[in-house]
């Protein structure tokens, strides 16, 4: 018979998801993790593997929920631009239980690893390279829509979105001011709409 999991893996993940949002890899302890998790070394080892294992998994999770959000917005509009402004509005929020940091996930992790961490770096540039290749594709229908210039490179559009969300994440953890953020963002919207 087999051994059957006494511990729900999504639950799980989304603990240790929020664990490392909050304070990081490397600030994370073992302890603080067998703690969140409620799971003993032994049976987080045999179902997660080692501490960056866990990671690596909680990484791909938090890319995965980001997908499915995105997913679901451009789902609610007939417009694919009229969703995607609505997910990254939803961007700009303070921390809270369901965001434990300001900073997107990924961007957190590049920033706070080095070369010594390689393989989770590799890991966070290509999902962070997944979700620019994504918005190059809903750009891309925005410009078959109608709704943005096919002037734009969609690829150079993509990454600009890119750069103006983790700038204004940043300013945000800085800051805390979500209505000038917020101020930005529309106006971000509005130029590039013009254009």
């Amino acid at each position: 018979m087999a051994n059957i999991s006494k511990f729900d893996r999504e639950d799980v993940l989304i603990k240790a998801k929020n664990l490392f949002w909050q304070k990081g890899f490397l600030a994370t302890s073992t302890r603080e993790i067998q703690t969140t998790m409620d799971m003993r070394p032994g049976s987080i080892y045999a179902a997660f593997g080692s501490k960056a294992d866990l990671f690596h998994q909680t990484l791909t999770h938090y890319a995965q929920t980001s997908t499915d959000v995105l997913n679901a917005h451009l789902a609610q509009h007939e417009h694919a631009w009229d969703g995607l402004k609505q997910y990254l509005r939803g961007l700009i929020v303070p921390c809270s239980a369901e965001v434990p940091s300001e900073l997107c996930m990924i961007m957190r992790t590049l920033a706070e690893l080095d070369e010594s961490h390689q393989e989770t770096l590799d890991i966070a540039k290509g999902l962070l390279n997944k979700v620019e290749h994504r918005f190059a594709g809903i750009v891309e229908q925005a410009q078959q829509q109608g709704d943005l210039s096919a002037q734009y490179d969609k690829h150079q559009l993509a990454k600009k979105l890119q750069v103006h969300i983790i700038g204004l994440r940043s300013y945000l953890k800085a800051t805390g001011d979500t209505e000038t953020v917020s101020q930005q963002l529309e106006e971000f919207f509005t130029q590039i709409q013009s254009k």
